[in-house]
Protein backbone atom coordinates (compact mmCIF):
# COMPACT_ATOMS: atom_id res chain seq x y z
CA UNK A 1 0.00 0.00 0.00
CA UNK A 2 1.41 3.45 -0.90
CA UNK A 3 2.11 6.23 1.54
CA UNK A 4 -0.77 8.19 -0.02
CA UNK A 5 -3.17 5.31 0.60
CA UNK A 6 -1.94 5.00 4.17
CA UNK A 7 -2.61 8.68 4.74
CA UNK A 8 -6.16 8.40 3.33
CA UNK A 9 -6.89 5.39 5.53
CA UNK A 10 -5.59 7.22 8.57
CA UNK A 11 -7.72 10.27 7.74
CA UNK A 12 -10.81 8.07 7.44
CA UNK A 13 -10.06 6.49 10.83
CA UNK A 14 -9.65 9.90 12.44
CA UNK A 15 -12.86 11.20 10.81
CA UNK A 16 -14.81 8.18 12.02
CA UNK A 17 -13.43 8.55 15.53
CA UNK A 18 -14.53 12.18 15.61
CA UNK A 19 -17.84 11.97 13.75
CA UNK A 20 -18.83 8.32 13.55
CA UNK A 21 -20.98 8.30 16.67
CA UNK A 22 -22.92 11.49 15.83
CA UNK A 23 -23.57 10.17 12.32
CA UNK A 24 -24.91 6.87 13.67
CA UNK A 25 -27.02 8.64 16.28
CA UNK A 26 -28.40 11.02 13.65
CA UNK A 27 -29.24 8.14 11.34
CA UNK A 28 -30.90 6.26 14.19
CA UNK A 29 -33.01 9.30 15.08
CA UNK A 30 -34.03 9.77 11.45
CA UNK A 31 -35.05 6.14 11.20
CA UNK A 32 -36.96 6.35 14.47
CA UNK A 33 -38.80 9.49 13.33
CA UNK A 34 -39.68 7.88 10.00
CA UNK A 35 -40.85 4.68 11.69
CA UNK A 36 -42.89 6.73 14.16
CA UNK A 37 -44.49 8.74 11.38
CA UNK A 38 -45.40 5.57 9.46
CA UNK A 39 -46.88 4.05 12.62
CA UNK A 40 -48.87 7.21 13.33
CA UNK A 41 -50.12 7.36 9.75
CA UNK A 42 -51.21 3.72 9.81
CA UNK A 43 -52.74 4.17 13.26
CA UNK A 44 -54.71 7.22 12.11
CA UNK A 45 -55.97 5.37 9.06
CA UNK A 46 -57.01 2.43 11.19
CA UNK A 47 -58.77 4.71 13.68
CA UNK A 48 -60.63 6.51 10.89
CA UNK A 49 -61.68 3.19 9.36
CA UNK A 50 -63.00 1.82 12.66
CA UNK A 51 -64.84 5.07 13.40
CA UNK A 52 -66.37 5.16 9.92
CA UNK A 53 -67.63 1.59 10.27
CA UNK A 54 -69.11 2.35 13.70
CA UNK A 55 -70.88 5.42 12.34
CA UNK A 56 -72.27 3.47 9.41
CA UNK A 57 -73.58 0.88 11.86
CA UNK A 58 -75.23 3.59 13.96
CA UNK A 59 -76.81 5.10 10.84
CA UNK A 60 -78.15 1.72 9.77
CA UNK A 61 -79.62 1.22 13.24
CA UNK A 62 -81.31 4.62 13.14
CA UNK A 63 -82.82 3.87 9.73
CA UNK A 64 -84.29 0.67 11.14
CA UNK A 65 -85.75 2.65 14.03
CA UNK A 66 -87.24 5.16 11.62
CA UNK A 67 -89.07 2.27 9.99
CA UNK A 68 -89.93 0.58 13.28
CA UNK A 69 -89.55 2.75 16.41
CA UNK A 70 -90.13 -0.29 18.62
CA UNK A 71 -87.14 -2.23 17.24
CA UNK A 72 -85.25 -2.90 20.48
CA UNK A 73 -82.29 -4.54 18.77
CA UNK A 74 -81.81 -1.53 16.50
CA UNK A 75 -82.06 0.82 19.47
CA UNK A 76 -79.41 -1.18 21.33
CA UNK A 77 -77.15 -1.12 18.27
CA UNK A 78 -77.60 2.63 17.86
CA UNK A 79 -76.79 3.35 21.50
CA UNK A 80 -73.77 1.02 21.53
CA UNK A 81 -72.15 2.24 18.31
CA UNK A 82 -72.85 5.93 18.94
CA UNK A 83 -71.58 5.81 22.53
CA UNK A 84 -68.44 4.01 21.36
CA UNK A 85 -67.73 6.82 18.93
CA UNK A 86 -68.37 9.51 21.50
CA UNK A 87 -66.18 7.86 24.14
CA UNK A 88 -63.35 6.25 22.17
CA UNK A 89 -63.19 8.28 18.97
CA UNK A 90 -63.97 11.78 20.21
CA UNK A 91 -61.32 13.36 18.00
CA UNK A 92 -62.95 12.07 14.83
CA UNK A 93 -65.82 13.95 13.11
CA UNK A 94 -67.96 10.84 13.54
CA UNK A 95 -68.37 11.48 17.28
CA UNK A 96 -70.37 14.68 16.79
CA UNK A 97 -72.45 13.08 14.03
CA UNK A 98 -73.20 10.13 16.30
CA UNK A 99 -74.39 12.52 19.00
CA UNK A 100 -76.73 14.14 16.45
CA UNK A 101 -78.20 10.72 15.72
CA UNK A 102 -78.77 10.10 19.42
CA UNK A 103 -80.37 13.53 19.71
CA UNK A 104 -82.73 12.75 16.81
CA UNK A 105 -83.69 9.48 18.47
CA UNK A 106 -84.35 11.30 21.75
CA UNK A 107 -86.47 13.91 19.96
CA UNK A 108 -88.47 11.12 18.32
CA UNK A 109 -89.17 9.81 21.82
CA UNK A 110 -89.85 13.36 23.11
CA UNK A 111 -87.02 12.90 25.59
CA UNK A 112 -85.95 16.53 25.39
CA UNK A 113 -83.53 16.34 28.31
CA UNK A 114 -81.56 13.58 26.59
CA UNK A 115 -81.70 15.42 23.28
CA UNK A 116 -80.33 18.56 24.93
CA UNK A 117 -77.49 16.54 26.45
CA UNK A 118 -76.44 15.11 23.08
CA UNK A 119 -76.70 18.44 21.27
CA UNK A 120 -74.60 20.21 23.88
CA UNK A 121 -71.99 17.48 23.43
CA UNK A 122 -71.77 18.43 19.74
CA UNK A 123 -71.24 22.08 20.67
CA UNK A 124 -68.25 21.15 22.86
CA UNK A 125 -66.46 19.32 20.05
CA UNK A 126 -63.84 20.63 17.66
CA UNK A 127 -65.94 19.99 14.60
CA UNK A 128 -67.29 21.66 11.48
CA UNK A 129 -68.96 25.04 12.08
CA UNK A 130 -71.93 24.00 9.97
CA UNK A 131 -72.48 20.96 12.14
CA UNK A 132 -72.40 23.15 15.23
CA UNK A 133 -74.94 25.51 13.68
CA UNK A 134 -77.26 22.59 12.96
CA UNK A 135 -76.84 21.44 16.56
CA UNK A 136 -77.63 24.97 17.78
CA UNK A 137 -80.83 25.19 15.76
CA UNK A 138 -81.97 21.79 17.01
CA UNK A 139 -81.03 22.69 20.56
CA UNK A 140 -83.09 25.87 20.40
CA UNK A 141 -86.06 23.90 19.07
CA UNK A 142 -85.67 21.28 21.79
CA UNK A 143 -85.49 23.91 24.54
CA UNK A 144 -88.57 25.61 23.13
CA UNK A 145 -90.42 22.28 23.03
CA UNK A 146 -89.45 21.78 26.66
CA UNK A 147 -91.01 25.16 27.47
CA UNK A 148 -87.83 27.20 27.97
CA UNK A 149 -88.11 29.86 25.25
CA UNK A 150 -85.63 32.13 27.01
CA UNK A 151 -82.93 29.45 26.92
CA UNK A 152 -83.82 28.71 23.29
CA UNK A 153 -83.25 32.33 22.31
CA UNK A 154 -80.00 32.37 24.26
CA UNK A 155 -78.83 29.31 22.34
CA UNK A 156 -79.49 31.06 19.04
CA UNK A 157 -77.47 34.05 20.22
CA UNK A 158 -74.47 31.76 20.59
CA UNK A 159 -74.30 31.03 16.87
CA UNK A 160 -72.95 33.57 14.37
CA UNK A 161 -72.42 31.41 11.30
CA UNK A 162 -73.47 33.61 8.34
CA UNK A 163 -74.47 30.58 6.26
CA UNK A 164 -77.33 29.87 8.69
CA UNK A 165 -78.71 33.39 9.09
CA UNK A 166 -82.06 32.68 7.36
CA UNK A 167 -82.82 29.53 9.36
CA UNK A 168 -81.56 31.05 12.59
CA UNK A 169 -83.56 34.27 12.20
CA UNK A 170 -86.68 32.45 11.07
CA UNK A 171 -86.57 30.29 14.19
CA UNK A 172 -85.88 33.36 16.32
CA UNK A 173 -88.97 34.97 14.80
CA UNK A 174 -91.04 31.88 15.62
CA UNK A 175 -89.88 31.94 19.24
CA UNK A 176 -90.47 35.67 19.67
CA UNK A 177 -93.93 35.35 18.18
CA UNK A 178 -94.72 32.63 20.74
CA UNK A 179 -93.78 35.01 23.53
CA UNK A 180 -96.07 37.71 22.10
CA UNK A 181 -93.20 39.88 20.84
CA UNK A 182 -94.63 40.58 17.38
CA UNK A 183 -92.24 43.47 16.70
CA UNK A 184 -89.28 41.24 17.52
CA UNK A 185 -90.67 38.50 15.30
CA UNK A 186 -91.09 40.95 12.42
CA UNK A 187 -87.49 42.09 12.75
CA UNK A 188 -86.19 38.53 12.78
CA UNK A 189 -88.27 37.46 9.78
CA UNK A 190 -87.10 40.53 7.86
CA UNK A 191 -83.47 39.67 8.64
CA UNK A 192 -84.02 36.17 7.30
CA UNK A 193 -85.80 37.45 4.17
CA UNK A 194 -83.06 39.97 3.42
CA UNK A 195 -80.43 37.25 3.11
CA UNK A 196 -82.76 35.01 1.10
CA UNK A 197 -83.34 37.86 -1.37
CA UNK A 198 -79.58 38.25 -1.78
CA UNK A 199 -79.22 34.52 -2.35
CA UNK A 200 -82.31 34.35 -4.58
CA UNK A 201 -83.71 31.53 -2.45
CA UNK A 202 -87.51 31.54 -2.13
CA UNK A 203 -88.91 30.19 1.14
CA UNK A 204 -92.73 30.01 0.95
CA UNK A 205 -93.16 29.01 4.60
CA UNK A 206 -91.31 32.12 5.74
CA UNK A 207 -93.49 34.24 3.46
CA UNK A 208 -96.57 32.85 5.20
CA UNK A 209 -95.09 33.59 8.60
CA UNK A 210 -94.30 37.16 7.57
CA UNK A 211 -97.87 37.69 6.36
CA UNK A 212 -99.11 36.33 9.67
CA UNK A 213 -97.33 39.14 11.56
CA UNK A 214 -98.44 41.85 9.14
CA UNK A 215 -95.42 41.94 6.84
CA UNK A 216 -95.33 41.88 3.06
CA UNK A 217 -92.80 39.31 1.97
CA UNK A 218 -90.39 40.40 -0.75
CA UNK A 219 -90.73 38.66 -4.09
CA UNK A 220 -87.87 36.25 -4.58
CA UNK A 221 -87.27 34.59 -7.91
CA UNK A 222 -85.04 31.59 -7.90
CA UNK A 223 -81.89 32.15 -9.92
CA UNK A 224 -81.88 30.35 -13.25
CA UNK A 225 -79.21 27.63 -13.48
CA UNK A 226 -78.71 28.59 -17.14
CA UNK A 227 -76.92 31.86 -17.75
CA UNK A 228 -77.95 33.94 -20.71
CA UNK A 229 -75.35 34.33 -23.43
CA UNK A 230 -73.89 37.80 -23.55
Amino acid sequence: MSTHDDEQLENIKLFWQDYGTPILVGASIALAVFAGWRYWQQSEQQTASIAANAYQASQDAYQKLAANPEDKTANTDLQREAQKLMQDYTKTPYAANAALLLAKRAIDLKDFKEAEKQLRFVLTQKTDDGLKSIATLRLASVLAEAGDTKAALAALNGDTNPAFIPSREELRGDLLKQTGDVAGAQKAYQAAAKVLVERQEPRPVLEMKMADVGLEAPEIKRASPIKEAS
